[in-house]
């Protein structure tokens, strides 16, 4: 099997509320509305099947970071909703999908404790993905170790730096 990680793709439920709630995004979320196979799964099927039958990818979200969506309870929910989207897709496609990484809303650490153990243990997610700050605020801040704890120590997951 020839097992390609870190591919980004936007479940179809999460994509549309994304473009409810940044309607005129521009920067990273106008740019990765123009990717076709981001979201068309048939254009992303078509790219993947020029690798062979025993092409997989480890899908994630792409950018941008769920927290620049919005304050919690945004945030919240559309860290759910895109770790729903994920596990459904490695649910209906396991040969294209093996496994997803679960997203965040890293601007609500409890929020986001419970998100990581709901994907993980109902969702099947292989790890968690965060990105390289948080609204401007550096991972290694005290605040965020809980996150960064709980995914190692307890899970002994990856964590995907975006």
């Amino acid at each position: 099997m020839k097992l390609d990680v870190f591919n980004h793709i936007f479940p179809k439920k999460f994509y549309d509320r994304m473009l409810k709630v940044v309607p005129n995004g521009k920067d990273m979320h106008k740019r990765v509305r123009d990717i076709p196979c981001i979201v068309d799964l048939d254009a992303r099927f078509r790219i993947m099947d020029r690798f062979g039958p025993d092409y997989a990818q480890v899908i994630c979200l792409p950018s941008p970071p769920i927290e620049v969506f919005g304050p919690p309870p945004l945030s919240t929910e559309m860290a759910k909703l895109a770790n729903d989207g994920m596990a459904e897709l490695v649910q209906k496609y396991p040969q294209r999908f093996p496994a997803f990484v679960a997203s965040l809303p890293m601007n609500n650490v409890a929020a986001s404790l419970d998100e990581m153990d709901y994907a993980i243990r109902k969702l099947g997610a292989r790890g968690i993905q965060v990105f390289t700050n948080v609204n401007g605020r550096p991972l290694d801040e005290p605040e965020f170790y809980p996150i960064f704890e709980r995914c190692v120590k307890k899970y002994e997951l990856p964590i995907w730096l975006h």
